[in-house]
């Protein structure tokens, strides 16, 4: 994976613009921690709204719907899937749950997204999950722990 070289920045000069930006963004970052540590409970009540957007918004664009209630249930895991797509959302959910949770230790590399890939899927009949796709038919080819592609 390629790595940032931070070397050159020692010598660079920066506007007042730029140094305007990362003053707030170092503000901010003391606000959020601030209302992290007062107001835990509306913290984690945001994070869960905005699971259930996200997970909503990113399977309706794949063409997965459900009903809201359905959806809160799932996000929730209080339920089973009754279908094809809830068992897509599923997947999804638990991808997102593995990110939020872990985003600071899951490094970006091509084992640990085909594990996603492999996670997103797992709740339906694909078999596919965890493999890359190659060529023009879409067919994966490869390895994941230890299975073969089909």
């Amino acid at each position: 994976m390629k790595q940032f070289d931070y070397s050159y920045l020692a010598d660079r000069t920066w506007d007042n613009e730029i140094i305007s930006y990362i003053s707030k963004i170092h503000e901010y970052k003391g606000k959020q921690e601030l209302y992290l540590r007062q107001k835990p409970v509306e913290l984690n009540r945001l994070i869960e709204i905005a699971k259930i957007q996200s997970t909503e918004a990113s399977n309706r664009i794949e063409g997965i719907i459900t009903t809201n209630a359905r959806l809160k249930q799932l996000v929730a895991d209080k339920t089973t899937p009754k279908n094809r797509d809830e068992e897509e959302i599923l997947g999804y959910r638990n991808v997102l749950n593995l990110v939020h949770e872990n985003y600071d230790v899951i490094p970006v590399r091509s084992n640990y997204i085909l594990q996603m890939h492999r996670d997103l899927l797992k709740y339906t009949n694909l078999n596919y999950g965890g493999q890359f796709k190659t060529g023009s038919s879409g067919v994966p080819v490869g390895k994941i722990r230890g299975r073969n592609a089909r």
